[in-house]
């Protein structure tokens, strides 16, 4: 829920287009800001002032196109979180679409512009603006709790220099408060092997909070050597601690302990030669709580699956020589939109859910599976080529051959394009991937929707007879007049079907309430 007023950037030379814009916007925005620029400078000088939710802007524009504008502000490290939405009078321009999302926008409108799809690409913008700023917001939270908790450290470990300071001046006052400090403290005792090299450590003191922190008695580890009580870590602690034999500096680091089930930080001081002192702190809840950030950060909060973010950061990541051929697979929830319209959203959610999990159990250990948004997934397959990629498509159409929400079938469109050469761009793979899927989508989705429809209108005609005769007479006046009207086939169905299900919304009312008649 956005509690604050948003301000919105449109920037086109046409002072026509920006008040077309404005009055658009106004209507679904009518209490916040939207601000207007003549010029690509005018429009990035206007978005570092005022840091707007949504920048609305056009392609060609004199002295500094659009693509430029979109590019500097995605190089900006305090603009590049604000969502870009190209709108242009260049329609069907495939060139121009690849050039905008090459630039970082994301989205791309063509004029005439549709009302409907401008408000829906808003919402969607202010959403992505939204989460990038509570994103943003949880870091800096972690930042001030890391920052919080190193204070403390700190103040841990000057507190302990300062108690093996006063081990010179007092033994006994020093051994009390060492025993009431809050950190666990370990003294142990190098020993050396034969060669001369260090080789194990000897336990010789420990106070009461490393007992209460590891769960190890005193009685049970003084006298004893380190790779008898903690045998799985002696390895990794050896070889940490090897450098305090020759520098004496102290050592810090943290670490899973998986002996303990805890985080600890751990910081070892070598108060005298062959002696090393070490102190635990206990940072289990802080690392759980960074890992519960991180998770909310880089994956989708519906399917549970990656993110965008994560996606982005990956694909630059994996986007190497030792990783080709690397495929790249787009999918796409056929009929998603309208089962929404007709059964509600969360019946929509249940079929993304469902499409999640099934391209997750296809897929591969090492495979990256995200959800982009909506109803698209894209999969990042590293050391696979064509033939390998279309096996696990088939893999995963055959786990959803028989899923089903309801009585709606699971269908997924699929793409693919795959990378063999370190020189070919990764963005034009994925336009390639993502255009291979829109072509099977357009012979796959025809028929998915004509199922859909059917199943729609029986559930409305079991709920009426009344409305089935009257759904199928206005489908027929319809075609009659598509037909006088001299339409081509494709349209005069298109409109047959529009007469049929002109009453859709009737899906949602009881059926008691569609049955009574007026008297």
């Amino acid at each position: 829920m956005v509690n604050r007023r948003l301000k919105f950037l449109a920037i086109d030379d046409n002072p026509d287009n920006l008040i077309t814009l404005k009055a658009l916007i106004r209507e679904v925005y009518p209490d916040d800001l939207v601000l207007t620029a003549l010029s690509g400078p005018k429009g990035l000088e206007l978005a570092a002032q005022e840091d707007p939710d949504v920048i609305l802007l056009d392609v060609i524009m004199p002295g500094m196109d659009g693509f430029e504008v979109c590019r500097k502000l995605k190089e900006d490290k305090d603009l590049r979180d604000i969502p870009v939405v190209f709108v242009t009078a260049i329609r069907g321009d495939k060139e121009h679409r690849i050039l905008a999302l090459e630039s970082g926008a994301e989205a791309f409108l063509a004029k005439p512009i549709d009302e409907t799809e401008l408000t829906a690409q808003i919402r969607a913008m202010v959403k992505i603006k939204t989460a990038s700023m509570e994103k943003r917001d949880e870091k800096g939270q972690l930042a001030r709790l890391v920052e919080e908790k190193t204070c403390e450290l700190k103040k841990a470990h000057l507190k302990t220099i300062e108690l093996f300071e006063s081990l010179k001046e007092s033994e006994e006052n020093n051994r009390l408060l060492i025993t009431q400090m809050e950190q666990g403290l370990a003294v142990q005792e190098l020993i050396f092997d034969k060669t001369g090299k260090p080789d194990d450590y000897r336990f010789i003191y420990v106070n009461d909070s490393f007992e209460r922190l590891t769960g190890l008695k005193r009685e049970n580890i003084l006298g004893q050597v380190l790779s008898e009580i903690m045998p799985d870590s002696k390895r990794f602690l050896m070889e940490k601690h090897a450098s305090l034999v020759i520098t004496s500096e102290p050592v810090r680091y943290e670490r899973y302990f998986e002996q303990f089930k805890k985080y600890f930080e751990v910081v070892a001081y070598s108060p005298k030669p062959g002696r090393v002192a070490v102190i635990l702190s206990d940072i289990t809840d802080r690392k759980k709580k960074e890992e519960e950030i991180l998770y909310l950060i880089y994956h989708d909060h519906l399917t549970g699956l990656y993110n965008r973010r994560f996606y982005e950061e990956e694909l630059i990541r994996l986007d190497t020589e030792d990783n080709q051929p690397i495929t790249l697979v787009m999918a796409d929830v056929n009929g998603l939109k309208l089962i929404n319209d007709s059964f509600g959203h969360v019946f929509g959610d249940m079929l993304l859910k469902k499409t999640a999990e099934a391209i997750k159990k296809g897929s591969r250990r090492g495979d990256i599976v995200a959800r982009l948004g909506g109803d698209e997934f894209v999969m990042i397959l590293p050391n696979t080529d064509t033939f390998e990629a279309d096996q696990i498509i088939i893999s995963i159409k055959k786990l959803v051959e028989n899923e089903a929400i309801g009585a709606i079938k699971l269908s997924i469109s699929f793409g693919k394009a795959t990378k063999y050469h370190i020189d070919e761009n990764i963005q034009k793979v994925l336009k390639k991937a993502e255009d291979s899927m829109y072509r099977y989508k357009l012979y796959e989705s025809a028929s998915i929707r004509s199922k859909t429809i059917d199943l729609i209108m029986n559930t409305l005609y079991e709920k009426s007879s009344r409305e089935m005769l009257h759904s199928k007479r206005v489908s027929e006046i319809c075609e009659k007049i598509a037909i006088e009207m001299k339409f081509d086939q494709d349209h005069i169905s298109q409109i047959r079907t529009a007469g049929l299900i002109h009453d859709i919304g009737k899906m949602g009312i009881d059926e008691k309430i569609l049955n009574n008649r007026i008297n």
